[in-house]
C-alpha cells in the first residue's frame, strides 16, 4: 500500500519493483497515477491497472481491518515508538503471515504518527544516519526482497483462520473499557493500546484465540463494573 505518494513516477518503479519479486496486489491510497507512472512501470502496467484506489480514511479502515497483519514502515523512529519492547523490525527480521499489508508512507516525511499506531508491527532500514530516508521505491524493493525470501520458505503452521485487524480492534476496545473501570492513568491509555496491538498483531492469533482472549477482557471489565455498582 502506498499512502499519499506525491511523485506519479515512483508509483510506477514501485509496480516494477513489485513484479520483479512476484507481488501482484498494490493498493493506492490517495494517490494518483498518469502517463509517467506507466512509463516508469515498464512492462508492470497490469499492476497499475489491477491497483485498488482508497480515497477516504474510513476505506483506508475498511480495507486494513480485512487483513490479518498490517506493517508500517518508517525511516526515523519517533520518541513515542521507543517505549516499546521492540519499536521497529529490519527487513530480515519480519515475519509475516495471513493477507499482510506493508505500508508505504509520503516521499517528504512518511507515515505519520496516528498511522504508525494502527499497524501491528513497523520496519525500518539500517540506512546510515546522516542520510535514513531513502526513495519509496527504493525502500520497497529491499523490504519486497527479504518478504519474497521469507515466502519461499516460510510454511503456514495453522489450518485454523487467522484472526483479521477487525477481530484485534475489538478485543482492544474491550481492554480499553476494562482500563476505565480501573481507573488506569488517562495519559498511558494510547501508548498502553499501541503495545496490546502490536503484540496480539506480531502473535499470528487465530479467530479462536482471538474470541477467547476477547471473552476474558470483556467478562473481567463487566465484573469489575458490577463489583463497583455493588460498592458505591
Amino acid at each position: 500500500m502506498l499512502v499519499e505518494i506525491k511523485i506519479p513516477e515512483n508509483i510506477g518503479f514501485v509496480a516494477r519493483v513489485m513484479k520483479n519479486l512476484g507481488f501482484k496486489n498494490l493498493c493506492l491510497y490517495k494517490c494518483n497515477i498518469d502517463e509517467k507512472s506507466y512509463i516508469t512501470a515498464s512492462h508492470a502496467k497490469d499492476v497499475l491497472d489491477k491497483a485498488i484506489f482508497l480515497n477516504s480514511l474510513k476505506d483506508l479502515h475498511s480495507f486494513l481491518s480485512k487483513c490479518n497483519f498490517v506493517v508500517g514502515t518508517t525511516g526515523v523512529v519517533g520518541k513515542d515508538e521507543k517505549y516499546l519492547r521492540k519499536p521497529t523490525f529490519a527487513p530480515e527480521e519480519l515475519r509475516i503471515f495471513g493477507k499482510t499489508a506493508i505500508l508505504f508512507g509520503r516521499e517528504d516525511f512518511g507515515l505519520l504518527n496516528n498511522e504508525l499506531e494502527i499497524c501491528h508491527a513497523v520496519v525500518t532500514i539500517p540506512t546510515d544516519e546522516k542520510y535514513p530516508i531513502m526513495n519509496v521505491s527504493h525502500a520497497a524493493a529491499i523490504v519486497l526482497y527479504e518478504m519474497k525470501k521469507k515466502l519461499r520458505f516460510q510454511k503456514e503452521e495453522t489450518t485454523e483462520e487467522m484472526a483479521t485487524a477487525r477481530d484485534l480492534e475489538v478485543i482492544l476496545k474491550n481492554i480499553e473499557e476494562m482500563l476505565e473501570e480501573t481507573w488506569y492513568p488517562k495519559h498511558r491509555f494510547r501508548r498502553t493500546i499501541v503495545t496490546f496491538r502490536r503484540v496480539f498483531g506480531r502473535s499470528m492469533l487465530t479467530k479462536r484465540e482471538a474470541l477467547t482472549i476477547n471473552g476474558v477482557f470483556r467478562k473481567t471489565g463487566k465484573y469489575i463494573k458490577k463489583l463497583k455498582q455493588k460498592r458505591f
